[in-house]
């Protein structure tokens, strides 16, 4: 990290002064990992852009551009998905990269590309919030839906026209909730947004549990041996805030917590800050990774054997052992066996994990 070591900044020009730096490779990789515009304004604040070559300097630009005027937009969404939630007496919780961008945690509004727009609501408001946002426009972003709303964590996407990001509406912030990470305990220190009043955020602490949670839990990163960069930068950000041993002592699955805080203290090169010792665990996070990155065989092999295991022993086996004793569940396998789409839906998915490249 330049703003940690700013001796990198010399051994990159010394580096690109030699030819040494494959420098469409390293913009795919930023491209995969959403990390583009970041890399344009540490790049800029360190006087570098002028030693990059010069169609590399105003892509970076470009993208860097691009998406500070659609987080402009989606500020403004923001206020309008805040002012309609408070109209009907419920205060947003937002989460993630909106969450972010509302708390001031990036030096710029075009720093962190975003997805969707994340926020939790009461349980009580899950579905009386996915009506009111249909009745102002947002409708599904998937027309085909085979799982019963009331048990999935967030409401199905909805997207409105002219609207920069689409909506997931939380009742839960991890398919099985947590004891010790839930609605109960993120109210006991959620932080009101003094720049835009009616809606939180999650303290800093809380920040770096869902940051754990959602890439190396939900995500299946920690299973993987995969590390979103764009995560990895919002845990350094996060970091500069809240003390990660703190957060670490609060956190239950801390074997897998530690390797993915060694491997961030060994990505930035700053460990004390993240995680001072070491551990087996850790050892094998860091060398799945390392393989990912270096043999391709290893990468597809492995993901393909994760992919096709979770779905048969988590999904396939268990759905098919409940229809034996849930009428519910059967009469749903029975609906979905029956509907050509479904078929055309649950094979795309196999198609789109399989197109995927490294």
């Amino acid at each position: 990290m330049l703003d940690e070591n700013p001796l990198f900044r010399e051994e990159i020009i010394a580096l690109n002064a030699l030819g040494t730096i494959d420098w469409l490779r390293f913009s795919a990789t930023c491209s995969d990992h959403l990390i583009l515009p970041v890399i344009y304004l540490k790049f800029q604040k360190q006087g570098l852009l002028d030693y990059l070559p010069e169609e590399f300097s105003d892509h970076l630009k470009y993208i860097y551009d691009l998406n500070r005027e659609r987080n402009t937009r989606i500020l403004v969404q923001l206020h309008s998905i805040t002012t309609i939630l408070n109209k009907n007496d419920i205060c947003p919780v937002f989460l993630k990269g909106s969450a972010h961008l509302l708390d001031g945690l990036y030096s710029d509004i075009g720093e962190r590309i975003m997805g969707d727009i994340d926020f939790l609501i009461p349980e009580k408001d899950y579905h009386r919030t996915a009506k009111i946002f249909e009745d102002e426009g947002y409708g599904l972003y998937e027309p085909f839906l085979y799982f019963d709303v009331a048990v999935l964590k967030h409401y199905p996407p909805l997207v409105k026209s002219g609207e920069p990001a689409y909506l997931e509406i939380h009742r839960l912030l991890s398919p099985k909730e947590l004891s010790w990470f839930n609605a109960r305990i993120i109210d006991q220190e959620k932080k009101e947004i003094k720049t835009l009043q009616g809606c939180y955020v999650l303290s800093d602490k809380h920040k770096i549990a869902h940051n754990f949670i959602h890439g190396q839990l939900h995500h299946q990163g920690h299973l993987n041996g995969i590390v979103s960069f764009r995560d990895l930068y919002d845990l350094y950000l996060l970091s500069k805030r809240s003390d990660i041993h703190q957060t670490l002592a609060f956190i239950k699955a801390k074997r897998k917590a530690i390797a993915y805080f060694v491997f961030a203290g060994k990505a930035f090169g700053t460990q004390g800050r993240f995680y001072a010792g070491n551990s087996l665990s850790a050892r094998i996070f860091v060398k799945k990774h390392d393989l990912n990155l270096s043999s391709r065989t290893f990468y597809h092999t492995y993901r393909t054997i994760v992919f096709l295991g979770q779905r048969i022993v988590f999904k396939y086996i268990p759905q098919l052992v409940k229809s034996f004793y849930s009428r519910e569940v059967r009469q749903s396998l029975i609906k979905r066996m029956k509907d050509p789409n479904y078929y055309r839906a649950h094979f795309k998915s196999y198609i789109d994990f399989f197109a995927q490249k490294k």
